[in-house]
């Protein structure tokens, strides 16, 4: 891999790790989705995946520490820029599906992050899946607002940044 794709990752992993900081202390409202979907829709496949797990280690690192929470965002947004990647020719002609999917996305995020505690408990886990579902709906809600607000401008800007980085 070359030093530009390498430093445009941690590029995009350290905006991710500023987004996830910055917001985290805003309850409710959760904007590391619509970062990771814009990152997965203007970057390459390979370099969105790569840049989100590389925001996992410094999640890990720098803010939770090693605990089976942290460790699911190791998990989950990999996957989710790795599912917005491979349907990027999709959403790109669909824009109402890019606002759903940030949406459906940050609510799962939500739900998700409730399955460590079936390290303890499977009643208990069952509690937290029910008990944030009201939490899960509203961050869902939140993000797809704003998906539906700042999607267009900071895609534009995305986009000129990926053009003037290819020459």
């Amino acid at each position: 891999m070359k030093a530009r794709k390498l430093t445009r990752i941690a590029i995009m992993a350290c905006i991710e790790q500023v987004v996830f900081g910055s917001f985290s202390e805003i309850l409710y409202l959760e904007c590391i989705t619509l970062t990771l979907v814009l990152f997965a829709l203007v970057f390459e496949w390979k370099e969105a995946v790569l840049a989100a797990v590389v925001f996992g280690f410094l999640n890990i690192l720098l803010k939770q520490g090693v605990t089976p929470w942290s460790m699911m965002y190791l998990i989950i947004y990999p996957c989710y820029s790795a599912l917005v990647g491979s349907l990027k020719k999709t959403l790109l002609k669909h824009f109402s599906l890019i606002v759903v999917l940030t949406g459906f996305l940050s609510f799962l995020t939500g739900q998700l992050l409730q399955l460590p505690f079936l390290l303890f408990s499977k009643k208990m886990t069952l509690l937290y899946l029910i008990l944030g579902l009201k939490t899960s709906l509203i961050q869902g809600g939140l993000s797809a607002a704003a998906c539906l607000l700042l999607f267009h401008p900071l895609f534009r800007v995305l986009q000129r940044i990926e053009r003037k980085s290819m020459t």
